[in-house]
């Protein structure tokens, strides 16, 4: 293998997974849920209109108190706020999973996912996970698609409360396991997150064109993300198999 430390993307890159968190029945389930569980009662419309006021001043804050471009806020700072108060652990978590496992309607490995995974490790290769996302949502979806066992090490956005590409997500993972930058590659789907994280860096990348993007939007995004050409390989047809050569 040409790399030692392999550093992935997970949804849309081992993952394909489609939520939809507009549909009215969301919602629903969500005012039942929170006067059910907490005794908080909302409307649907009002809740979800809140949720998404409280995820943008959440934000809003979080960027100015850690000075990121992209940060990356915990979901249940938001449910906290819901609800009026804070709960404990595990009513959080099984909240954050009843609104995920209800906003979810696929969630499956890639073709290949488990085979290549196997194989860098197999090879003396390592694998880490560097993902924008929910803790309290990821861990559960790392856990149904058997992937967790693969991982030398987990980050996830939200614990860092910051996001791909800030520079500093990747810098983190890098730093604390003493990688060499050469001996690394960031495999992804999204071309401005993970290959702009990893250009910003000074890593290679490789891109998974999962969603069948053309030549011109691809081309676009490295221009903006100021990818280095040569340091970027495309798979176009997004077979992860192809990233071991």
């Amino acid at each position: 293998m040409k790399y030692r430390n392999y550093i992935f993307d997970l949804y849309g890159t081992l993952i394909d997974i489609h939520t939809d968190e507009e549909q009215p029945v969301l919602w629903e389930f969500m005012a039942d849920y929170l006067e059910s569980e907490f005794g908080t009662a909302y409307e649907p419309a009002e809740l979800r209109k809140d949720y998404l006021r409280i995820c943008a001043d959440e934000e809003k804050r979080l960027g100015e108190r850690n000075g990121s471009k992209y940060p990356e806020i915990k979901i249940e700072w938001v449910w906290s706020r819901l609800i009026g108060r804070p709960c404990p652990e595990a009513d959080m978590r099984r909240l954050c999973n009843a609104f995920r496992d209800k906003s979810r309607d696929k969630l499956v490995k890639y073709e290949g996912v488990s085979e290549t995974l196997s194989a860098i490790k197999r090879s003396g290769g390592r694998v880490f996970l560097l993902s924008n996302a929910q803790r309290l949502f990821t861990e559960k979806e790392l856990e149904v698609t058997g992937l967790t066992q693969y991982f030398d090490d987990i980050f996830i956005s939200s614990d860092l409360e910051i996001k791909k590409p800030d520079k500093n997500f990747l810098l983190a993972l890098i730093k604390k396991h003493g990688l060499k930058k050469e001996e690394c590659v960031m495999v992804g789907n999204e071309v401005l997150a993970d290959v702009g994280v990893a250009s910003a860096v000074g890593i290679d990348a490789i891109y998974l064109n999962t969603y069948a993007h053309t030549a011109e939007e691809i081309k676009r995004d490295l221009k903006l993300c100021h990818a280095d050409a040569d340091r970027v390989t495309i798979v176009d047809d997004g077979d992860i198999r192809k990233c071991i050569f």
